[in-house]
């Protein structure tokens, strides 16, 4: 003979189930938001010795970082956007695990040309491009330079103000030795606590992956230093109106390097874009919201095919 459940056994059995939901999707959400254990590759491309990563199936999609950054700043998307597309993130020539040659010379015309170049070493006829801070520079100069190999462009508060960078760096390179003694983990940590609002995302992986860079490194500062060209560019932002595709801009409203002026400034040059803002999000999007940014990404190249 079976009893009725009384209401307090309803009520328990309840509980149960929403603590069992409430713990599955606790795991779920911190299964696809591990950060991704990225191998790397390298390819020489012409004189540049060349680090990135590649995963995922689908159309392709070029991740590039921002100044002072690597392909590190991608680890929590990547798996994400590895879903929908075949992912390649590099390190701009000049940064992380690439080469630096001391006269080399870092503005938007030069990276472009050698971004052509990685795409032909990597078989890539035409790809989507998503580019944070001066990567966001890049990938928009890209997009202007050749037309034909740019399926589409997202940035993620794109550095496109020259304001942002007041004084002439490449009046200062000779400093960039004692600049690298400088640059011990707890700056580099303070710099990176600035480019996000979560500042958990700031671990100390994140922290040793940026000192094997700088620190002690005095030809990283030395390209860090010339790479300022790309943002210093007096064509920004207002060349970039004859870009031909639709541009997804994504901002973050806690973001404390690139200010709403400079997102309304290349808003206004591009007059067709697609905008968004994150409400509590840093200028490192991607680490911070790395499912919002991913939904926005995924929509909006998923629109225009």
């Amino acid at each position: 003979m079976f009893l009725e459940p009384s209401f307090v056994h309803i009520i328990l059995i309840l509980f149960i189930l929403t603590l069992a939901v409430a713990l599955f999707a606790g795991w779920w959400t911190r299964r696809r938001l591990k950060p991704f254990e990225l191998t790397t590759d390298s390819a020489q491309v012409g004189d540049w010795l060349i680090r990135y990563h590649q995963s995922g199936r689908g159309p392709h999609l070029l991740l590039l970082h921002g100044i002072g950054a690597n392909l590190y700043c991608w680890r929590w998307l990547i798996p994400l956007l590895a879903e929908n597309f075949k992912v390649t993130a590099l390190d701009l020539p000049g940064f992380g695990g690439s080469s630096k040659p001391k006269s080399a010379s870092y503005g938007l015309d030069d990276q472009c040309e050698r971004l052509e170049e990685f795409l032909d070493k990597m078989n890539i006829r035409q790809t989507y491009v998503v580019g944070n801070s001066m990567g966001g520079n890049i990938a928009l100069w890209l997009a202007r330079t050749f037309p034909s190999r740019v399926l589409g462009v997202g940035v993620i508060a794109p550095a496109t103000s020259p304001r942002l960078v007041p004084f002439n760096l490449q009046k200062w390179l000779w400093l960039s030795g004692a600049a690298s003694l400088v640059l011990t983990r707890t700056a580099i940590r303070w710099a990176h606590r600035r480019t996000v609002s979560r500042k958990d995302r700031v671990d100390q992986v994140r922290i040793e992956e940026t000192f094997r860079t700088y620190g002690r490194q005095p030809d990283a500062v030395r390209s860090f230093m010339r790479a300022t060209e790309a943002i210093r560019d007096p064509r920004l932002p207002h060349d970039l109106k004859h870009i031909q595709t639709k541009v997804l801009l994504l901002w973050g409203s806690h973001d404390r390097l690139v200010s709403k002026k400079v997102i309304a400034e290349l808003e206004s040059a591009l007059q067709a874009s697609d905008s968004h803002v994150h409400e509590g999000g840093g200028h490192h999007l991607q680490e911070d919201e790395p499912e919002w940014v991913r939904q926005k990404i995924v929509e909006f190249f998923t629109a225009k095919t």
